[in-house]
């Protein structure tokens, strides 16, 4: 994107070389990634287009009408995106603003006077853009994939870390390692269909099978809470070296190259064995409480079936590292062609997306015509900020509005003192060069950041031919200030989307998604063969996501119920919770789990207790759970009072007691977090 006004410095032409820098800057924001042809060929697209748009921005210079009719047609499809076709959601709305930035055009255009000369330059830039990220975008690699499995290795160590530390962070950290293995999962669907690699896939899918087994695992080992305290110290050290063997293996898979021997988890995991032996001996002379001794046995068993997965997670991974450069060839993705049905139903006001888009073409429209009217300096700043702070949600709109106010008055007065301070068109250049690096390297993270480095891109830009006009940087701030105040005053009048209206909606959804994913768990204990079905759970995990995001943006908004917000927190913070249990008790699942008594009971009462339609009806349920959990505890005492009792002389013997309290007790403990999340769940969010 720099190398165009670089070029233009060079060749003493610096307001060409700006021009072509705006088409390469328009263009970029178009890029949506895929297979190197089918991106190549949207951004020549996107290059000729965003040209057009410019071209016609500086016809309509002086003519008002044409360039707010034009305004308006971009901006209401851009609103609409896919609802009329795959290519007018991938311009967005860089169409509009190239038409702003031709319609800014004071003088006839760049050096050679001629309006359609400016426009040439501009897609040349876009073009140029186009060529270069098709040359030097490296093929899509095996890398990529490897790269993106190596985030819930990652995770899982990290996870593991927290545990052995005691940190509070171990028994919440569940909704970051399910996000980063839904993106490994996605990553490896290149690898499946047509243009892909059933060989890699086959090799590939084990590695992210382990790796959400590793997920469940540690969640299970999570709920267990802190050791007790004669294995405290083995424990610790036994979880270090696990973290840091899944630490290991997620670097190989990020870095192939660089091969180095993973940790030794043996030593430790075979310490933390002779301390529970030691504790196994104390307990069946009177000395330790059985309850501690079968706690101790459970995290001892989690930590070997973690041991298990990690040891053949990093054998994967090495077998796979080897073929880390193999080239892929992902099928391109389905094109959204014009569908005027799909169009049509998409036209009516009880659409969303519809009211969105009369919305943002009605407030830019206003806002165009008032700065066209009063004259305003640089009044494109004020439409442009309408264009990227208005969105569907009014909480997220007043969020993207401080984002862009803050990062205006940020990056706009660091540019207002560079333009003041620098007078050599190179050395802006130069500048140009950092703030593009930093300003698309911060994007992904937070779109504040991009607006910090953004505005003084710009601004630099579109000052690099006059350099030291610092007072034009202060009056495009105060454009953006007022275009985010429309567009703040636009979402509240103009048929506003009230996330606090549809909170009580979402988080009921999310409830009913997790009472599934409850009911189908529940149901593969009894059956071990059926264990429960990927959807069923993905479903509940984007519900409960869904639901979240409504929370965070209801919680922006004006005129919302206070009250509603802090109860609706706490019970998606209570529905985590459930999740996770949830997950845990997936890796629980054994034949034994029939042994237990009212373990039928406890499937037939818990669905019902979280979404049956009367608070009555749901109290009867939860009093059933807690009725079952009894009869199963009752039966946990009878196990632990048997096997205390075997224990002089069956010590090491896997007797058909032992059996049942290593396998069932766990099971049990998770059921009894379940009921009490269930009881937390407020009647009326069920």
């Amino acid at each position: 994107m720099g190398l165009p006004l670089l070029a233009g410095v060079v060749a003493g032409d610096p307001e060409a070389g700006a021009l072509a820098c705006l088409g390469a800057y328009v263009a970029a924001f178009t890029s949506k990634g895929g297979p190197r042809r089918q991106r190549t060929a949207g951004l020549v697209v996107a290059g000729v287009v965003n040209a057009l748009a410019f071209w016609v921005g500086e016809l309509a210079t002086g003519l008002f009408p044409l360039a707010l009719a034009v305004l308006l047609v971009l901006v209401f499809l851009a609103a609409m995106g896919e609802a009329v076709h795959g290519t007018v959601a991938r311009l967005g709305t860089m169409p509009a603003t190239a038409l702003l930035a031709g319609a800014s055009q004071g003088d006839p255009g760049p050096s050679d006077g001629t309006v359609l000369g400016a426009a040439l330059l501009v897609l040349a830039g876009g073009l140029w853009y186009a060529a270069a990220t098709g040359l030097l975008t490296p093929a899509p690699r095996l890398r990529s994939v490897l790269t993106a499995a190596a985030e819930p290795y990652r995770e899982a160590g990290r996870r593991l870390g927290w545990i052995a530390a005691g940190s509070g962070r171990g028994d919440g950290d569940h909704t970051s390692a399910v996000p980063a293995l839904r993106r490994a999962q996605q990553a490896a669907l290149a690898l499946h269909g047509p243009g892909g690699d059933e060989g890699l896939a086959v090799r590939v899918d084990p590695l992210l099978c382990q790796a959400a087994l590793l997920g469940d695992l540690t969640a299970a080992l999570a709920q267990t809470g802190p050791p007790p305290p004669p294995i405290r110290r083995q424990f610790t050290v036994a979880t270090q070296a696990l973290a840091a063997h899944l630490s290991h293996t997620a670097r190989r898979l990020a870095r192939p190259g660089q091969a180095t021997a993973p940790p030794d988890t043996a030593r430790a995991l075979k310490r933390l064995v002779l301390a529970c032996d030691a504790m196994r001996s104390r307990a069946a002379l009177g000395q330790e409480p059985y309850a501690m001794l079968a706690s101790a046995g459970r995290q001892r068993r989690l930590l070997d079936r973690i041991h298990t997965a990690a040891l053949t997670a990093h054998r994967q991974a090495v077998a796979l590292t080897g073929s880390a450069s193999t080239r892929l060839h992902p099928a391109p993705p389905r094109e959204i062609g014009l569908d005027a049905a799909r169009l049509r139903a998409a036209m009516t006001l009880s659409s969303r997306t519809y009211r969105h888009a009369l919305r943002v073409t009605a407030v830019s429209a206003a806002v165009f015509i008032l700065v066209t009217v009063t004259g305003l300096p640089h009044g494109e700043w004020a439409t442009l900020a309408v264009l990227r702070v208005l969105r569907p949600q009014y909480g997220t709109t007043l969020e993207r509005a401080g984002q862009r106010i803050t990062g205006n008055l940020i990056g706009g007065t660091c540019a207002a003192l560079l333009i003041a301070g620098v007078k050599d068109a190179a050395v802006f250049a130069v500048l140009l060069f950092a703030i593009i690096s930093a300003g698309f390297t911060l994007r992904p993270v937070n779109y504040a950041f991009w607006v910090v480095f953004g505005t003084p891109l710009v601004l630099l830009i579109g000052d690099i031919a006059q350099p030291g006009d610092w007072a034009s940087a202060l009056e495009r701030i105060a454009m953006t200030v007022l275009g985010s105040a429309a567009a703040l005053l636009g979402g509240y009048l103009l048929w506003p989307a009230w996330d606090h209206d549809r909170l009580a909606q979402h988080t009921t959804q999310a409830t009913r998604a997790a009472a599934t994913y409850l009911d189908v768990t529940l149901d593969s204990l009894t059956g071990p063969k059926a264990h429960p079905a990927a959807h069923v759970r993905c479903a509940a995990e984007e519900t409960l996501v869904k639901a979240r995001a409504t929370r965070q943006h209801a919680g922006n908004e004006p005129g919302r119920d206070a009250e509603a917000l802090v109860v609706a927190s706490a019970t998606l913070t209570t529905l985590a919770s459930l999740v996770e249990d949830i997950d845990a008790l997936t890796v629980h699942t054994t034949s034994r789990a029939m042994l237990i008594p009212g373990l039928a009971d406890y499937r037939t009462h818990a669905r019902a207790a979280l979404t049956a339609p009367q608070p009555d009806g749901q109290d009867t349920h939860t009093q059933a759970l807690a009725d079952a959990l009894d009869t199963m505890h009752h039966y946990l005492v009878q196990l632990h009072a048997q096997r205390l009792g075997e224990l002089s002389t069956h010590r090491n013997d896997d007797t058909r007691t032992r059996g049942e309290v290593r396998d069932n007790e766990p099971v049990i403990g998770l059921l009894t977090d379940i009921a009490a999340c269930i009881a937390r769940i407020p009647h009326s969010l069920r």
